[in-house]
């Protein structure tokens, strides 16, 4: 019963609050952007070469160029961050696509092959690697926040030091849920039925810590991180006109 090390996951639940916090998101969402929407109009942007706009969204929002001017040490972090959180939300979304395409018969047997065949290795690999990404970043973050000093904008610093946490969090229990059911096959069958309810449980404890996360993200700091690539990339034709937003001369505010 155990031997690939499975076990019982209360999908029904954690889709249901998924799609509570999902719907929520979105919600809120739409509002923040009817308020920007409403704000002052600005002229017509000059035109920009396609090229050069997509460069500037590449550069600001895959690479971060201008956080990697202002500091190294917190560009890695931020990076390793948002680099790790974004691939394993896709992988994330990708295994709900496949259960849906699966359970509609459309497809074509990628399903079986990625979640339980031989492809299941590519997602745990995956998974495992942009983890470890994540980790480093968030422990780097955390280390940054340890040895300096306290700001004066300690509310905001406090609500964004939550969500690292939170999400420090999710990364070190996804690692412990990987690591015990790779050690339920080896267990006795008394042992591994006790093992399995205490991994579905913590499986559950996993999935709504991450969707506690996404519900944070309506609020605080972490909008920033879904509202920034959609703001630059409204803005990018007209700040590459202007060059004073995307590519200003940071040089002399780079951290020492």
């Amino acid at each position: 019963m155990f031997e690939n090390g499975e076990y019982s996951k209360p999908w029904v639940v954690l889709w249901a609050a998924t799609a509570l916090a999902f719907g929520y998101l979105a919600a809120v969402f739409a509002g923040r952007f009817r308020g920007w929407a409403r704000g002052a109009s600005l002229p017509p942007a000059p035109r920009a070469a396609p090229g050069r706009v997509a460069r500037i969204w590449l550069a600001e929002v895959l690479v971060q160029r201008q956080l990697l001017q202002l500091s190294g040490l917190r560009w890695c972090a931020h990076v390793c961050i948002f680099w790790g959180f974004a691939a394993l939300t896709l992988l994330s979304a990708a295994h709900v696509g496949l259960l849906l395409l699966e359970y509609l018969t459309l497809d074509g047997g990628l399903a079986a092959w990625f979640l339980r065949g031989a492809g299941r290795g590519v997602v745990k690999a995956w998974g495992n690697g942009f983890g470890v990404v994540l980790l480093a970043g968030l422990l780097l973050a955390l280390s940054r926040r340890i040895v300096q000093r306290a700001t004066p904008t300690g509310e905001s610093k406090e609500s964004d030091l939550a969500s690292v946490v939170l999400l420090l969090a999710l990364t070190l229990s996804g690692f412990l849920l990987e690591g015990l059911r790779h050690a339920l096959p080896a267990v006795v069958p008394a042992t591994a039925e006790v093992l399995s309810r205490w991994l579905s449980v913590l499986w559950l404890l996993h999935g709504l810590g991450g969707v506690a996360l996404v519900a944070r993200f309506a609020h605080g700091p972490l909008l920033h991180a879904l509202s920034a690539p959609l703001v630059i990339a409204l803005n990018a034709r007209s700040e590459h006109a202007r060059r004073d937003l995307s590519w200003p001369d940071l040089q002399k505010h780079r951290a020492p």
